[in-house]
């Protein structure tokens, strides 16, 4: 690579800017220490004064190129800074932004300006200076990456790309940039004049479905907007049952462009894609569409998507990462309030306890209810509910912050834990933000106090009728109730059998996993023996039972150890006994002349 130096007089080029007239050096030139960076045509340089006045130029880039832009990224949970940088090479423009954390490295230039951009050998700091010391004029620009709410000064302002949301009307000097899946995020305030239409318009979703599936759907939307969940909705049914269509409609309350054909997420998608989007869907309702497994290979990796995405909603908490300097990222965890919807419900009562399952059966859904609210949404007038709303909580954001917290404490108690203890707080997070939009539909006039009243009611009683419809998912999936339930298929097909206490075939050995010899003297043991019987007694080998159960359950393994196994017969009291003194769950018996430790159950817990 071949370049030259130029001696460039004081008189002949103050600034840097104009042409440079060659000159040659002798040995005793030294420099001054007087360091500074200009232009020299197409390229940058760096110039050092020498004692003698003279000025030495070093071309250390053969492009231009300027900061104009210093960008902080706000994401609310945390901020990064990202500099606007213009460049000229070759008579081409340039414009794109540099992190700067990465912009002293000097990798970005070939990236942003191609192969054709050089930096000189040993001078890539000194490129990076004269970048630095070029840029006059640098904006300060802030962008909001999330939706949701954000303080500005005395005002709580509800940030959206298409205008923030204030309660004294948009606000249109904030910027909002969303990941491209959230670009149909948008609602606009109607006039005072049309907000109660708007509302009715949203208040007729109610008679799309049965109570216990619209009222929860209906609630949900409308307890998006302030934050802070730590449960999602499962939106579960057979093809054909308009449930995605249902979800469309929650979620075009956000923006009417997202119908069943533009849903901004989808189980397709990888975890890390899905936990990005709903961390920037912030105070928001963000429909997953589409958890279908089919029963193949794919179905472990779907499976692990929507545990990762729903755990982290239920504990608050994102994936940590490290980045290329070796620095933790800070993490993403989601939240938005997500309606998911599938044919089947993922796997795992610790899933399903941070799930609301609403199942949409054949025949639920009004057809031509469902088109009259497609109708309406396609309009705008659910986003113009939704809007309304959100200004109006705007003007009292930490007085309805402080009484939703009040208030589900109160809600909480009055609904019985029928299948998993964070069901009761779940359902009255519903109830109250139900019930403070049918507060905001009133003071617009939009329903009359006796309207709310029975509306008040209908929400809680479906509420309390989807909460006994949660028993049978979270049975499933119970890993102690489970196990029972194997257990007796273990012995009903032969994979293994119980003895009596001196090992040979117990009463009714056909029901305890023997069959009777072709001559019908006697009874053959059928697999491995996983325990012995004893009147109502049940003794069970604790690590060969929970292996053949283990096979027995296939792709859909007991998702926990031998040793929690255990603790969960206890909570479930199906253990008939336990060794207090030693405090273990174990007991010991003499079973087959031998002392032997073994999980003690009652039959008539096995065959109920």
């Amino acid at each position: 690579m071949n370049f030259r130096l130029v001696w460039v007089g004081e008189e002949d080029d103050p600034d840097g800017q104009g042409p440079a007239r060659a000159a040659t050096t002798t040995a005793g030139e030294r420099g001054s220490g007087e360091l500074s960076y200009g232009l020299h045509g197409t390229q940058m340089v760096r110039r050092v004064r020498l004692e003698n006045g003279r000025v030495k130029c070093t071309p250390v880039a053969n492009f231009i190129a300027r900061i104009v832009s210093d960008v902080l990224l706000d994401q609310d949970a945390w901020q990064q800074r990202e500099f606007g940088v213009e460049a000229e090479l070759a008579g081409h423009r340039f414009a794109f932004r540099v992190p700067a954390t990465e912009f002293h490295r000097m990798g970005w230039f070939l990236k942003h300006l191609g192969p054709g951009a050089i930096v000189y050998p040993g001078q890539q700091q000194h490129a990076r200076a004269a970048i630095q010391w070029l840029s006059n004029s640098i904006r300060q620009e802030r962008i909001f990456g999330h939706l949701g709410w954000s303080k500005q000064g005395a005002d709580w302002v509800y940030l959206q790309p298409a205008g923030s949301l204030s309660a004294h009307g948009p606000r249109c000097d904030l910027t909002v940039q969303l990941p491209a899946a959230l670009e149909f995020y948008s609602v606009r305030s109607p006039e005072p004049t049309e907000r109660a239409n708007a509302v009715r318009a949203s208040l007729r979703f109610l008679s799309l479905a049965p109570d216990r599936i619209s009222f929860p759907l209906l609630a949900a939307v409308y307890r998006a907007p302030f934050g802070n969940v730590d449960f999602s909705l499962f939106l579960t049914g057979r093809t054909g049952t308009f449930k995605t269509a249902m979800a469309a409609l929650c979620q075009q309350h956000f923006g009417a462009e997202m119908d069943a054909g533009r849903l901004p997420a989808n189980f397709a998608s990888t975890a890390n894609s899905l936990e990005h989007v709903a961390f920037a869907a912030k105070d928001a309702l963000l429909v997953v569409d589409d958890f279908v497994p089919t029963g193949g290979a794919g179905d472990n990796l779907l499976h692990g998507v929507a545990e990762r995405l729903f755990r982290a909603v239920g504990n608050h908490q994102g994936r940590n990462r490290m980045g290329s300097n070796r620095q933790l990222r800070p993490s993403q965890s989601p939240r938005a309030l997500l309606l998911a919807t599938g044919e089947e419900v993922p796997r795992g009562q610790s899933i399903r306890a941070r799930l609301l399952i609403v199942e949409v059966q054949p025949g639920d859904v009004h057809r031509s209810s469902l088109t009259d609210c497609q109708n309406a949404a396609q309009q705008g007038h659910f986003a113009a509910s939704m809007a309304a709303f959100i200004s109006w909580i705007a003007g009292r954001y930490e007085q309805l912050q402080q009484l939703l917290d009040t208030r589900v404490r109160e809600l909480r108690n009055h609904y019985p834990r029928v299948a998993h203890a964070r069901l009761p707080t779940t359902l009255a997070q519903l109830q109250c933000g139900f019930e403070m939009w049918l507060q905001f539909a009133l003071e617009v006039g939009a329903i009359e106090a006796t309207e709310r009243a029975k509306l008040e009611q209908r929400n809680a009683q479906a509420l309390i009728e989807l909460a006994a419809l949660q028993t049978k998912y979270h049975q499933a999936s119970d890993p102690a109730l489970r196990f029972i339930s194997l257990l007796g298929a273990v012995l009903a097909c032969g994979f293994g059998h119980v003895a009596d206490r001196s090992g040979k075939a117990p009463e009714s050995p056909e029901q305890w996993g023997w069959r009777q010899k072709p001559n019908g003297r006697g009874w053959v043991a059928q697999g491995v023996r996983v325990g012995w019987v004893s009147s109502n007694d049940l003794f069970l080998d604790p690590a060969m039972s929970y292996r053949v159960i283990q096979e027995m359950a296939g792709a859909e393994r007991l998702a926990v150890s031998e040793q929690t196994l255990r603790h969960r017969l206890r909570e479930h009291g199906l253990l008939a006994s336990v060794d207090v003194g030693r405090q273990m769950l174990l007991v010991r018996r003499t079973l087959e002349g031998c002392a032997k430790q073994v999980i003690h159950l009652r039959v008539g817990d096995l065959w109920r």
